[in-house]
């Protein structure tokens, strides 16, 4: 069943993908409509699509890299789904849902046969400490796409011939409002993301803290956001600054995701 979701989810995603790509590049507006549509039937069947493995297994749908990449990915798309209402950011989708569709790909080729829980999956606080932190990264991940933008938009303004970009991509202000706001966002469930991972820690381990190399990057990329977000509210670090900072943090929990467990040995699942 999980695979026929994910099936029917790759498939309207792709629709979806094709219409926001006629908007993109040749700008017929026209399409959005059924962009959109396409969008939310993909968007609600891949998380149907989680919610069976979750189900048939018992467990959080996010054990291995690949469930977790996927859930990441749906989280993502809800994210640009509700900040995208009016149309300002549908360029993002260019990017966004390639991405979608690779995630669900790699899930149904590698999915696990073996199914057993390990212990590191187990207690009641693994329902609320890996969402959090899936969520944050999927914020932060918005926050980074529009801080991109903003340097792509900034630099077709300075240019003096505006080209490609300059009329479809958003403006300054709606790149730096929405990444700014998913900064927040990102950060805030950040936050309860690590004090959360420190409970199922304690439960689990008997300490709040292992030492764990995942634990640390994030500690470390939770602090670079701290800085961020404290030089925006107290001094001039936006525009620019910000963007290129903004960027900077996602590659660092970017690495503390998935890196991490390609480098080094974690007692975390992936």
């Amino acid at each position: 069943m999980q695979n026929v979701l994910a099936a029917i989810a790759i498939l309207f995603y792709a629709l979806s993908a094709v219409y926001f790509g006629i908007k993109f590049f040749l700008k017929k507006d026209k399409t959005r409509t059924l962009a959109f549509l396409f969008l939310l039937i993909a968007f609600v069947t891949h998380a149907l699509s989680l919610l069976v493995i979750g189900l048939d297994h018992h467990r959080f749908p996010a054990a291995t890299f690949t469930e977790a990449f996927s859930l990441l990915t749906c989280f993502v798309i809800l994210i640009f789904l509700l900040i995208n209402r009016t149309g300002e950011m549908d360029a993002a989708g260019v990017i966004l849902l390639p991405v979608t569709i690779a995630s669900i790909i790699l899930y149904v080729i590698h999915q696990r046969i073996d199914q057993a829980v390990e212990p590191v999956l187990k207690g009641g606080w693994i329902y609320v400490h890996i969402p959090l932190m899936i969520l944050s990264v999927a914020a932060l991940s918005i926050s980074c796409i529009l801080a991109a933008m903003y340097l792509l938009q900034e630099k077709q303004l300075k240019s003096k011939h505006p080209a490609f970009f300059y009329y479809r991509l958003p403006s300054l202000e709606v790149c730096e409002e929405w990444s700014y706001r998913s900064l927040w966002f990102g950060f805030f469930t950040l936050t309860f993301g690590i004090l959360t991972g420190m409970i199922w820690s304690r439960y689990l381990r008997g300490v709040f803290w292992s030492g764990d190399y995942k634990e640390i990057w994030s500690v470390i990329t939770w602090c670079l956001y701290a800085i961020l977000l404290h030089g925006r509210t107290l001094s001039s670090w936006r525009g620019r600054k910000a963007a290129y900072l903004a960027i900077l943090g996602f590659m660092f929990i970017l690495f503390a995701f998935a890196g991490v467990s390609l480098v080094t040995k974690s007692y975390h699942s992936f």
